[in-house]
């Protein structure tokens, strides 16, 4: 029979969770800066208590069973819930101060990083902030993570989203390729060399929208790369047409550097969505940095 919930200790549901997310019980130690086997301790007292295994042991990493997964969600959850009381109580006798840390896809952070932070930093100087940049989704389990700004579709119950705007990407080329080879209509691209937005192989389809259709063309070139700075730059240099976010290359479109090569064309329009744990606008640095988000992002944002 399970025992009674009260004797699960907070420890033991933090180095469960660390585990959990890094994938191993060293791993979770270094973080923790605890002793291994006090990490090892807490797992197996959690395993005792239900009576249950919550990890698959391996020579090098761990990972969870269904029934770990499952804890896992609700162990995050409440771990959030009790930073969150922490940061509520803190920030009651100290105003808005302290960091607030945020995860956005990289050339959306520096976007962000021009436009947004100095706004946050004029208004709120006790307020620092912190940035992890990635493709992929944050999820916001990871309760370090105060925001999330995610770009494309967004379905997920656990959180709450707003939809600030959207951008589009447009095809762009340097001046030096364009004289080479014009491109007047988006099915010349097929035959052009275009920079993708891939890893594994440079080729790709790109649909393009304007004047009244929606063109679906493959494109493929010299270099395929997970990185719209890299395209950016590989594209001024003259390697190759690029399909990149407006709000990227706006600046290099009036200075020249960049010319837009299809006027009338531009990808579908790409959603921008501020993301966050239920409650999160109790703690005060959290709400007055989403507050600002929600006032100056939109505007800046094409759609």
């Amino acid at each position: 029979m399970v025992q009674e919930i009260r004797t699960i200790g907070l420890p033991a549901l933090r180095s469960f969770s660390t585990v959990a997310r890094l994938g191993a019980v060293s791993a979770a130690a270094d973080r923790l800066g605890v002793a291994k086997s006090g990490v090892s301790r807490h797992v197996a007292q959690l395993e005792k208590h239900f009576g249950m295994p919550l990890l698959e042991r391996g020579a090098r990493s761990v990972s969870l069973t269904p029934f770990g997964e499952r804890l896992h969600l609700r162990v995050a959850s409440i771990l959030a819930e009790i930073d969150l009381l922490d940061d509520i109580a803190r920030e009651e006798s100290t105003g808005v101060s302290g960091q607030v840390s945020i995860a956005t896809m990289p050339e959306f952070g520096a976007f962000l990083a021009s436009t947004l932070f100095p706004i946050i930093g004029a208004r709120h100087p006790d307020l620092t902030i912190t940035v992890r940049t990635e493709y992929a989704f944050e999820d916001l389990r990871d309760t370090a993570t105060d925001i999330a700004f995610r770009v494309g579709t967004f379905k997920d119950d656990r959180l709450v989203a707003r939809r600030l705007g959207a951008f589009r990407a447009l095809v762009v080329a340097s001046p030096k390729l364009l004289s080479k080879q014009p491109i007047a209509t988006p099915q010349a691209l097929s035959d052009a060399p275009c920079l993708v937005f891939r890893g594994d192989r440079p080729t790709d389809t790109w649909t393009l929208h304007g004047r009244g259709q929606e063109v679906a063309v493959d494109v493929t070139g010299p270099v395929g790369v997970w990185s719209f700075t890299i395209l950016f730059e590989l594209a001024a240099k003259g390697l190759g047409f690029a399909l990149l976010p407006e709000f990227m290359v706006q600046d290099a479109l009036r200075d020249g550097r960049l010319i837009h090569c299809l006027p009338g064309y531009t990808s579908r329009a790409l959603p921008v969505f501020l993301t966050s744990r239920p409650g999160a606008r109790r703690i005060a640095r959290v709400a007055a940095t989403i507050a600002l988000a929600e006032e100056h992002v939109p505007p800046l944002l094409s759609d």
